[in-house]
């Protein structure tokens, strides 16, 4: 059973709060504390090994990332946010309440979605969200929320309670996209496709993913210096969207793929999906990216206009995906990778 919350101003800055740093911070405290007058609750110090989805110290980009993407400040604040983290722990708490603080938003997307032994639940707001928990012992992953600054993460479990950080999967896939493999148009971030993907592969990932990113050689660099046995890199909408000039383009693309064959794992390029209704253009920087990965036999292509169609029943916006759409984009990429 959850008993939460919701924000009454969902655009509140909190400005009296310092994080340590962008994005999440962990706050280490054991003091004890009694919380509407239950069960007496002690707080868990959520060190690096509760995180996934981290490039950086509970962050999900490299400090290089984002130095990389540090303006303008729209771009900057999508880099920042926490799309693709996780907490992961096993316990045997009957009690448990998680609680955050936001920043600033780039959508009103609140939402965390909470896994216990694999169902889930989805969270909407800051908190305190109070979840009543089943005798025995049970493997939790929180989702935190994707498109939103996280200022300040708290964990609490009923007093006695043991809390272990949950083993990691033995491999993982790096995704470098834009905003469609963020989740820019996905209700929870459980619902995005690379968590999705993920989940489907039984493996961890770490998303580099941002919204307005184009191709853009640093970008794919960055994150191949990421460990990582997948890299999934999905880009070239935006460059269609903003009419980058073709000979741009193709350097671009040109470098980008230069380095993306040297990643020592295996390497899939999805080209972008059907933008429907949208302004002509995109088949020209669809074919230049496709001839130019021809040239590397170590890269699999995967087309996004075999496996996605241009129906507006899958799309929220002429070009994102919407939960459905997203569900379908993921369940055909994995189905591809798995074979």
């Amino acid at each position: 059973m959850v008993r939460h919350f919701q924000m009454r101003n969902r655009e509140k800055k909190f400005p009296g709060c310092k994080p340590d740093g962008p994005g999440v911070y962990c706050r280490k405290v054991s003091q004890k504390k009694q919380i509407g007058g239950r069960n007496q609750m002690k707080k868990i110090d959520l060190t690096e090994k509760y995180y996934r989805g981290c490039a950086g110290s509970c962050v999900r980009m490299s400090k290089e990332l984002q130095e990389c993407f540090n303006s303008p400040h729209g771009i900057y604040l999508r880099v920042q946010c926490q799309s693709g983290v996780r907490i992961c722990f096993s316990t045997d708490a009957r009690e448990m309440v998680f609680s955050m603080v936001f920043g600033d938003a780039v959508r009103q997307v609140f939402a965390s979605d909470l896994f216990i032994d694999g169902k889930m639940t989805t969270l909407t707001g800051e908190g305190p969200h109070r979840i009543e928990l089943a005798e025995g012992g049970k493997n939790i992953t929180i989702h935190l929320p994707h498109l939103v600054l996280i200022n300040k993460v708290e964990l609490a479990v009923n007093d006695g309670a043991e809390v272990t950080p949950l083993p990691r999967p033995e491999k993982t896939i790096l995704f470098c996209g834009d905003s469609i493999m963020q989740g820019m148009t996905t209700t929870s971030p459980a619902l995005a496709p690379a968590p999705r993907i993920a989940a489907g592969l039984n493996m961890d990932f770490i998303n580099t993913s941002f919204g307005g990113a184009k191709m853009n050689p640093e970008h794919i660099r960055l994150t191949a210096l990421l460990p990582g046995d997948i890299m999934i890199v999905a880009l070239g909408t935006n460059d269609s969207l903003s009419k980058k000039p073709l000979d741009i383009f193709t350097a671009d693309v040109r470098e980008s793929l230069k380095i993306f064959a040297v990643f020592p794992g295996r390497k899939y390029l999805i080209l972008p999906i059907p933008n429907p209704g949208a302004e002509p253009g995109l088949d020209e920087y669809r074919r230049i990216i496709r001839t130019e990965a021809e040239t590397y036999p170590e890269i699999r292509i995967i087309d996004g206009y075999e496996f996605y169609p241009a129906d507006l029943e899958y799309y929220c916006d002429k070009t994102h995906p919407n939960d459905r759409g997203a569900e379908l984009y993921a369940r055909h990429v994995v189905e591809i990778i798995g074979a």
